[in-house]
């Protein structure tokens, strides 16, 4: 009988050297925002992830192999644990915390430079802004998103950190925001040389079954290097998160070193070739 299954594609994780942590807080299903609750509440109802959660997961990774922690989530910062957890994953690796800004201000960027000088590891950000152009920016991200990114971004270059734009955009446009944040960083005192730039390919879904790399084994996919545990379990890939299809397992202890390539997002990454969310430099 004629098997007309077609499986999807798989990658394998040879180790795992980046693991990102979700610290998404609770969202309430009955009104339209999210919240962390009180400390003694979230340590009853524990919807998020605990710090003592994140240490057994941490307790099983091999620390020889680990190279970065990423910490994420909207208002990932504004965890009640946060700096206890940031402390933490200082004392197995560098750090990358990922930001739309929200948090971050002279105070904060402050802090968390004492936090950074008190080991020998880096505290890395990514910052999440669209567009050079505020106007733009904002049509897509939201009234305001523009002005706390660019005050988080200030805020830690006066410190000392060399903040990453994280900028999700279409190829052709790629130079022209080069270009664009040059400006805006001569204006405003940041650096934009390429190391400070993440693009984050958006491409039209329709059009991302071609024209991309066909031989996968020519591919460096973040799911190659990475895991990402979350209150939910360990998912291969932060476009990912929450889906089925990226779903790796219940814990660091049993997940799969498995990844197959199913789900439209996985396409866009074969049309890339390429680590979007990882760090690219070792």
């Amino acid at each position: 009988m004629y098997n007309s299954i077609v499986r999807a594609e798989c990658v394998c994780m040879e180790k795992l050297e980046h693991l990102f942590i979700d610290l998404s807080y609770i969202k309430n299903q009955n009104k339209n925002f999210n919240v962390y609750r009180s400390r003694s509440f979230n340590q009853k109802n524990k919807k998020y992830l605990q710090i003592d959660e994140i240490k057994e997961a941490l307790s099983i990774v091999d620390k020889t192999d680990l190279k970065y922690i990423y910490l994420l989530g909207k208002n990932s910062m504004a965890h009640p644990e946060f700096n206890h957890i940031l402390r933490l994953c200082l004392s197995f690796c560098s750090v990358t915390i990922f930001s739309d800004g929200e948090c971050i201000n002279d105070k904060k960027a402050r802090f968390l430079k004492r936090v950074e000088e008190e080991g020998t590891n880096e505290i890395i950000f990514k910052i999440f802004i669209n567009h050079y152009d505020e106007k733009t920016n904002d049509t897509a991200a939201g009234r305001g998103a523009f002005r706390k990114a660019l005050h988080a971004i200030t805020s830690l270059n006066k410190y000392g950190f060399n903040p990453i734009l994280v900028i999700r955009t279409e190829e052709p446009q790629i130079g022209e925001l080069k270009d664009g944040f040059s400006e805006l960083g001569k204006k405003f005192g940041f650096e934009t040389e390429d190391i400070n730039f993440s693009f984050v390919p958006v491409e039209h879904l329709q059009q991302a079954d071609t024209g991309y790399t066909q031989d996968i084994s020519a591919c460096d996919f973040d799911c190659m290097h990475s895991r990402i545990l979350s209150k939910s379990g360990v998912y291969n890939c932060p476009m990912l998160l929450n889906d089925y299809r990226g779903h790796s397992g219940a814990s660091l202890k049993d997940f799969s070193k498995k990844s197959y390539l199913e789900s439209e997002k996985c396409l866009v990454c074969k049309k890339f070739g390429s680590k979007i969310y990882t760090n690219n430099w070792e």
